[in-house]
């Protein structure tokens, strides 16, 4: 494990008792960015004592779209700015890699909803020109189609040498993206981009563990999965399933030291990068740096 990712902003700003609105109908974790931006600082600033090397910023839901459910579609460039800014701010004194976020256009796990690749481009290219040259790398998060993580990642070579590709997936085993196209194929397709890094995220730590030797075929490849198992099983999520009760509702939270252990496993079958997602906070962030700490003095 060379990289250690940062944990969830939304997550954190919800324990520390911040407002983090409705993901599905308002802005999130990108609420924060307007109202209390110190604070995402701070997680950041957190994150980065806990172990971790890499730091994401916090533009995840800041996309014209999903900023016009409150009327601020306006400050797209201003709010995706702030966020690189932060992530400066807070990593000025450490040894830390920026990664700049280049989320889903829409709702997350709603491929349904993602517009044609001329729109998903000049979306892309929008967030490229404001950080290019100001961040280490890009990250290409939670991926639900084929179509829209290669695009993002097509893009995003465009503006940086560094590119790492996330997917999230569904169902029982995880074989599966939201739009229901293979793992193994959205993998093969964004090999032939020749990325740094493949990834999955956002799913059930346990989900992500059954997928690992595909997630192998990317050569490097990493994991910020949830910390949380399944708790029921559910295989055919239909076309238009419930998140919340698939997502979240269905799965159990599993303590910091749990998702190490499960963490561990990853590493040892050769993961490049390992970092927490929905329900991790810091503390996991620590866990995982133990590992790390534990692999070089073993």
């Amino acid at each position: 494990m060379k990289y250690i990712l940062d944990s969830a902003m939304g997550t954190e700003l919800n324990k520390r008792g911040f407002e983090v609105p409705d993901w599905k109908k308002s802005i999130w974790s990108a609420h924060a960015l307007i109202h209390n931006p110190q604070a995402v600082k701070e997680i950041h600033e957190d994150n980065i004592k806990m172990g971790c090397n890499v730091i994401t910023t916090n533009n995840y839901y800041v996309t014209p779209n999903i900023l016009k459910r409150i009327g601020e579609e306006i400050r797209f460039e201003e709010l995706t700015q702030l966020s690189i800014d932060l992530a400066k701010e807070a990593s000025k004194d450490y040894e830390a890699l920026i990664a700049g976020s280049f989320p889903p256009i829409e709702t997350s796990f709603r491929p349904d909803l993602t517009p044609k690749d001329e729109a998903l481009s000049q979306f892309y290219s929008s967030i490229g020109s404001i950080i290019e040259n100001e961040v280490d790398l890009i990250i290409c998060e939670t991926m639900s189609s084929i179509r829209e993580g290669i695009q993002a990642a097509s893009t995003a070579k465009q503006y940086s040498d560094r590119v790492w590709l996330s997917w999230t997936t569904r169902g029982l085993n995880g074989e599966a993206l939201p739009s229901g196209e293979s793992l193994i194929d959205a993998v093969n397709a964004a090999n032939e981009l020749n990325i740094e890094c493949q990834l999955i995220n956002c799913s059930a730590m346990d989900i992500v563990t059954t997928q690992i030797d595909t997630l192998k075929l990317a050569g490097k490849f990493g994991v910020f999965a949830n910390s949380c198992i399944l708790k029921n099983s559910i295989n055919d999520l239909g076309e238009a399933f419930d998140i919340d009760e698939n997502h979240h509702a269905n799965t159990v939270r599993v303590s910091p030291k749990e998702y190490a252990l499960e963490a561990k496993k990853w590493i040892d079958k050769g993961a490049y990068v390992i970092g927490g997602c929905c329900s991790t906070g810091p503390e996991h962030i620590k866990e995982i740096s133990k590992l790390n700490t534990a692999a070089l003095f073993s």
